[in-house]
């Protein structure tokens, strides 16, 4: 006889929503490390300084990569557990 468990969580798949926002919140973790580690690519991406040379706008955008992960990452908790939370209650039936 199947194990009417293990046929439920095989047909259960990841909500997009949750893969787009984990994608998004590793993403700009990534983008936020290659930005600190390489803090004048404006520079040498477009040839100008617009901040010339002080690097607050290379710091800005790194700090906002740091910010939108760390949102990203608190979207994809909470749908993680919604979602979590709907699988459990398919599983009980």
């Amino acid at each position: 006889m199947p194990n009417r468990a293990n046929e439920l969580t095989a047909d259960v798949r990841w909500p997009r929503r949750l893969l787009i926002e984990t994608a998004l919140a590793i993403a700009c973790v990534l983008l936020a490390v290659l930005s600190s580690f390489v803090p004048d690519w404006i520079e040498q991406l477009f040839g100008f300084s617009p901040d010339e040379g002080s690097g607050e706008l290379e710091w800005g955008i790194v700090a906002a990569f740091a910010v939108a992960a760390v949102a990203f990452g608190w979207f994809a908790r909470v749908d993680w557990r919604r979602w979590k939370g709907s699988t459990a209650l398919l599983q009980r039936r």
